[in-house]
């Protein structure tokens, strides 16, 4: 896990950076909870399905700041 947290951070960060600005935070940490929850289920490309998650949960964080 530790591994995958490693080589993925960066590109996670940088979706929810851009998605939802200051409480990228929330959408950053959201994202691996959902990975250590759900990792038996990914399947195909990991990168892709982080990229999905960490979309949805900015998009998810970004409402619940109040930020348009």
């Amino acid at each position: 896990f530790e591994l995958l947290v490693r080589r993925h951070a960066d590109a996670v960060w940088a979706v929810c950076r851009r998605v939802a600005r200051q409480d990228a935070d929330d959408a950053f940490q959201a994202t691996f909870v959902a990975l250590s929850r759900k990792a038996g289920a990914v399947r195909g490309c990991v990168a892709g399905w982080l990229y999905r998650v960490a979309y949805h949960a900015s998009l998810k964080a970004r409402r619940a700041g109040g930020v348009t």
